[in-house]
């Protein structure tokens, strides 16, 4: 009897903790959800400091958390709550407003995923707002915010905050948004507090990496310098196995680095979200990037769903693969045209030059960004409209613009070389005869075809985007690329350019200097650059014989002066410019054009890897070493020089300084 008596009393006992567990999961807590302890409980964070404020008040007869953020900004509180994985959570809270404009407005979030709750904007009252979100699989945590703005959404204004409130409503993902990654979205106390900027780290591994790079460099220089020799041997062996390997690291980097986190999980979620609510119910909740790249990553969420992914590693590589991709058809598109022009071995030598580019690697596999999909957007079109193909052109072209705004930037240089194409019978060649009995003929035929590549242009943009319009104002695709273009108003952005050089990293467009503001300045060097780009091309192509070289060169040299000299500007926004380089040189055959292309790579990589630790550290206080910005930035400003003496030689001279005997 005393036997069963205790079998009784343990089994009600594990139902008790089994239910107790089940509570727990099913209804998780808030450390003092009515601020009825002041702020106790919550953690304070701000993007900006100056300005920005969270306090107890007592207002409307109700304890509250009055947050304030006196000029654009993402202010909140935030708290760490234990949730069950693969759950649906029903969160809400009372807000009300005074003064509240631009981006997310005052809102519930969650730490560093994209998502927020219905906005409170303008003054308002006390109403309740809320968000269903659906947590990831093997997630154990979310960290809940309430506050004024968002990631890349920043707001001004004053709202207070009450009765916080969170409860899990059912498994039902109907309307749920994902509000968390299989990773932690913000360092655990179990990480050890870095103490300084690891400025030694990244030089080192800089070092290493450029030294790699540099000796396959040397590698190719000093086989292309040799006598052309035709081979008729087989080398798919060797591109195959370069191919591979260039692979091998990219899934390497990617499986050592998750990635830049707020990237990759913006990334995953879009994805998701595509499948789960429909394109025209995406943009609901925030999102900074136009539609075209936003098909991609649904389809890798399908793939990803598809195999039963359970890791946040494989979720992170899924999500990269596309740019992997793009990385090594670049290289094997260099290769493709150096066949032609090289001997066997310069040929293997550049294709592993291209494949093993340490920032190229960086980027899509271990920052996880998508800027080689934009790179292969602009390089396609420009070899497509040589070889007679402006149609195809346009329609690739197109999809660049709609996958990423910055596509935009080389529109008025595309636009002269179809000018080119259409009136005077070719995009880098010496003019038709006028006296050919049909080349009036042509000339109708060929603006037939330009118009056509114009419209199928238009008509890509509006095709891939009419899907994502929704409810959204008719022109709401040109509110996107404006939004996106001036999210961040600084006059730079950790590009490490003229403006990082004088000291105005992360500061505001609209600060005075020299008699006019660094946004003004930055609008009349961008400007500069693609009119002076869009006149050397021309003035080459007329005045020159067989200037292959010269699109790419002249794109590459006004990307590279907007980097260097505009405003809104980040790091990556120069990378286009490397294979635009490497056809300029493979086009000229100019050993200097090269020599470009390996100095900007290798500054590019030391910009890239300072700026991806800015963004894991800034949580610690640790936001970048003065010293590394400015010398970088030093040296970019030089070499943007050097640069544009190379540009301006070829584009007058026409005289390049031989690379390769072929």
């Amino acid at each position: 009897m005393k036997l069963k008596l205790s079998i009784l009393i343990v089994f009600f006992a594990a139902i008790i903790a089994f239910c107790g567990c089940k509570a727990s999961s099913a209804a998780p807590n808030i450390v003092n959800p009515g601020f009825d302890d002041g702020t106790g409980g919550w953690e304070f964070k701000a993007y900006y400091d100056d300005g920005s404020k969270a306090e107890p008040v007592e207002i409307d007869g109700r304890s509250a958390a009055h947050i304030i953020a006196a000029n654009d900004n993402d202010v909140r509180l935030m708290q760490d709550i234990d949730v069950a994985p693969g759950s649906v959570y029903h969160i809400t809270c009372f807000v009300k407003t005074s003064g509240v404009e631009g981006g997310a407005g005052a809102n519930i979030g969650v730490y560093g995923v994209p998502v927020t709750s219905e906005q409170a904007f303008g003054d308002s009252d006390w109403q309740r707002i809320e968000l269903l979100g659906k947590t990831a699989s093997g997630q154990k945590k979310l960290t809940l915010t309430v506050g004024v703005g968002g990631h890349g959404a920043l707001s001004k204004g004053e709202a207070w905050f009450d009765e916080v409130n969170i409860e899990m409503v059912s498994d039902d993902t109907e309307g749920a948004v994902l509000i968390g990654s299989q990773t932690a979205s913000k360092p655990t106390d179990d990480d050890p507090a870095p103490s300084k900027f690891p400025t030694g780290q990244i030089l080192f591994a800089w070092v290493v990496a450029s030294a790699i790079f540099g000796a396959i460099w040397l590698w190719h220089y000093t086989s292309a310098r040799k006598p052309f020799k035709a081979s008729d041997k087989k080398e798919a062996a060797a591109v195959i196995i370069i191919l591979f390997a260039a692979l091998a690291v990219r899934i390497a980097l990617s499986l050592i680095f998750y990635g830049h986190k707020t990237d990759i999980n913006c990334f995953t979620h879009w994805g998701r979200r595509v499948i789960e609510v429909g394109p025209a119910h995406f943009y609901d909740n925030w999102c900074d990037y136009p539609p075209g790249y936003m098909l991609i990553l649904g389809f890798m969420s399908w793939i990803d769903k598809l195999i039963g992914a359970n890791s946040a590693d494989l979720t992170a590589l899924l999500v990269k693969v596309p740019c992997i991709i793009a990385d090594l058809a670049c290289a094997y598109i260099t290769y493709r045209i150096a066949q032609k022009t090289m001997s066997r071995t310069p040929a293997i030598a550049l294709l592993a030059l291209v494949a093993f580019t340490p920032i190229m690697a960086y980027v899509s596999s271990a920052w996880g960004q998508i800027d080689q999909a934009l790179t292969l957007a602009l390089i396609i079109p420009i070899l497509l409209l040589y070889n007679d193909k402006p149609i195809l052109a346009g329609i690739v072209y197109g999809i660049g613009i709609v996958m990423k705004p910055q596509a935009l930037m080389c529109g008025p240089l595309f636009a002269a070389a179809y000018a080119l194409y259409t009136f005077r019978g070719s995009a880098y060649d010496t003019p038709f005869s006028r006296s050919s009995p049909d080349s009036g003929a042509k000339l109708v035929k060929r603006l037939i075809k330009t118009v056509i590549a114009v419209i199928a242009a238009f008509a890509v943009i509006i095709l891939i985007s009419a899907p994502f319009r929704g409810e959204q104002g008719t022109f709401w695709l040109v509110e996107k690329y404006y939004g996106t273009a001036t999210s961040y108003d600084y006059a730079t952005v950790n590009a490490y350019n003229f403006w990082a050089l004088i000291g105005a990293n992360w500061k505001k467009v609209d600060t005075p200097f020299a008699g006019l503001t660094y946004g003004k300045w930055g609008t009349i060097f961008m400007a500069v650059s693609v009119i002076a780009g869009i006149a050397l091309y021309l003035y080459s192509v007329l005045k020159h014989k067989s200037c292959k070289g010269a699109l790419p060169l002249t794109m590459a040299f006004m990307l590279a002066g907007i980097f260097t000299f505009g405003h809104y500007m980040h790091e990556r926004y120069i990378f286009p410019a490397l294979m635009l380089l490497m056809l300029a040189y493979l086009f000229y055959n100019d050993r200097r054009v090269l020599i470009v292309y390996v100095l900007y790579a290798t500054t590019m990589l030391l910009n890239c890897i300072a700026a991806f630790y800015y963004s894991k550290l800034f949580a610690y206080g640790l936001y970048w070493d003065e010293r590394l910005i400015f010398w970088c930035s030093l040296v970019n400003v030089v070499l943007f020089a050097y640069f544009a003496m190379i540009t301006l030689d070829l584009v007058f001279r026409n005289k390049p300084k031989k690379g390769f005997n072929g």
